[in-house]
């Protein structure tokens, strides 16, 4: 028994000593999405860790019981298609070949090609698809297997770097893609994304896990802050949930946001105030929804998001357009009541964020809702 336990150990010794070396070389961080960012100005979960778009719009974040994944959407209107953005843990090696790997699911929808750009540039905030060639089109010959429309998907293609590129940017670069026209658009979900040099000799950067906690330390998601370097406690942030007849749990995690600024005030109102499967105030419950709005034209906020939400029971364009629906009721009554519409911003989410488990009646009534977001000035 002894001596048969020597070539065991050595083997399970070697395997914990090479291991690390082998994953140290994907240089993108949280690559599978599962590390969840908490938005500092929303205080509410909205992102992984290191992922953003590219052009403060809400990201396309899923998580649920079967992992984590973020989507890309493409619309018609080439200024809502959104576009996945990250900082690299070290910079490229000119003249080097990296490989790029992910999973791919349609969600029902037909493969279209898209692009993937690397840039020496950080472009947040100003990124223009118009503008730009990406460094290599994702076609349907990168799948590795034979596309399935509701399959998850390896896919994998190869590039030379120019060198110093440290910015990558995932989207539909093709303005003359469209879509049908009862599409209003699709999303096209991304998993377990992988960078790496084809030469194994080439070792992750000395600094790279000082730039990953850099890059987790970036807690800013959501569009209404173009200026990436304004200071952190120049907005006021409370989180308040006003209640309504179904009880809406609170989607602040407070031992993770303790110490952030004071900036926003989330109010939560649910999805009974509507008609079934419509977009139409219930009147059963008209002086709750006059109550949370007169809430909200009172506190005078110098921006407003909207955000409408369902339960998973239909399809996924079905529950975007009535998420969408929904909260741009809401955008109405501001509106009719004395708000400045510039100030509203309006999304449907669907189903991508559950606050409560669907499996159950109570918490697909939880995931009924409408988030109104409020962002205060000092």
């Amino acid at each position: 028994m002894q001596t048969s336990s020597i070539p065991l150990l050595f083997g399970i010794c070697f395997f914990f000593t090479t291991q690390p070396y082998v994953f140290a070389q994907n240089l993108l961080a949280n690559p599978d999405f599962e590390d969840e960012n908490i938005c500092t100005e929303f205080i509410a979960r909205c992102a992984p860790e290191a992922w953003l778009e590219v052009n403060y719009g809400r990201i396309f974040y899923l998580q649920n019981d079967k992992g984590s994944k973020v989507a890309i959407r493409l619309s018609n209107d080439p200024g809502m298609r959104t576009f996945l953005f990250t900082e690299l843990l070290c910079p490229l090696i000119a003249g080097e070949t990296y490989r790029i790997s992910f999973d791919l699911n349609l969600r029902e929808a037909e493969f279209r090609s898209f692009g993937i750009f690397l840039s020496v540039e950080n472009l947040k905030g100003r990124f223009n698809q118009k503008t730009l060639q990406p460094t290599l089109t994702i076609t349907e010959n990168n799948s590795l297997k034979k596309i399935k429309k509701m399959d998850w998907l390896p896919f994998a293609a190869t590039f030379q770097a120019s060198g110093e590129e440290r910015f990558l940017y995932i989207g539909y670069f093709d303005a003359g893609q469209k879509l049908g026209k009862r599409d209003w658009f699709h999303l096209t979900y991304i998993d377990n994304i992988e960078l790496i040099p084809e030469n194994k000799e080439i070792q992750i950067c000395a600094e790279a896990e000082a730039k990953r906690a850099e890059i987790y330390a970036e807690n800013r998601r959501h569009y209404g802050f173009p200026d990436p370097d304004a200071a952190e406690d120049t907005i006021r942030n409370t989180n308040a949930v006003f209640e309504v007849p179904v009880k809406v749990e609170e989607l602040a995690q407070p031992e993770k946001i303790a110490d952030a600024p004071q900036r926003s005030d989330t109010l939560v109102l649910a999805g009974v105030c509507f008609d079934f499967n419509k977009s139409t105030l219930n009147e059963r419950y008209a002086a709750i929804t006059d109550s949370l709005t007169d809430k909200i034209i009172a506190r005078n906020p110098e921006q407003v998001f909207i955000s409408g939400h369902t339960d998973n029971v239909g399809s996924d364009e079905f529950n975007l357009k009535l998420s969408l629906a929904r909260a741009e009721t809401i955008e109405q009554v501001l509106i009719q009541k004395g708000m400045d519409a510039r100030k509203i911003v309006c999304e449907g989410l669907g189903e991508m964020w559950p606050v409560a488990d669907n499996d159950t009646e109570i918490g697909r009534a939880k995931n009924r809702r409408i988030e109104v977001v409020l962002i205060f000035k000092e």
